[in-house]
């Protein structure tokens, strides 16, 4: 039973739509858009570049993360900068790799409390700002990004 007024579709013409999709699709994930944010692709994969993406001040923590590198008072490298944060974030790598940016922001601000709170030697001061040293590497990573 074919109903009134329905009109018939083509193969070819399904085939364009598809098509037209399928490179639409395609330009949002390259881009960055929407079907990025969807399938999580898109995401930087070097630590600092992911750091500042999850970040909202990553500009102030650009400035910082400068001030820290040349301080001394956190490793100069990012290799170094990505184990000291691992050795207070243990899952920090499955969290950067598969997390989202609220998660990489809840594990950082977990650890940085614990090192507020212990009152130890992990609690720096940068250029007029005391800060957790897991902050100051944070921002380190962002500024060799």
């Amino acid at each position: 039973m074919t109903g009134v007024g329905r009109r018939r579709i083509s193969r070819r013409a399904v085939l364009r739509g598809v098509g037209a999709l399928a490179v639409g699709a395609a330009a949002s994930l390259v881009t960055g858009g929407p079907a990025a944010t969807l399938f999580r692709l898109g995401r930087p994969s070097a630590p600092g570049a992911r750091l500042a993406a999850a970040l909202p001040h990553s500009d102030g923590a650009l400035r910082l993360g400068r001030v820290a590198l040349a301080s001394g008072l956190v490793e100069r490298d990012a290799a170094g900068l990505v184990a000291g944060l691992v050795e207070r974030i243990p899952d920090l790598e499955a969290v950067m790799r598969d997390g989202s940016d609220d998660d990489l922001r809840a594990a950082l601000d977990v650890a940085r409390r614990l090192e507020f709170a212990a009152h130890g030697p992990d609690v720096v001061r940068l250029d007029g700002w005391v800060v957790a040293r897991t902050e100051a590497r944070a921002c380190a990573l962002i500024a060799l990004a």
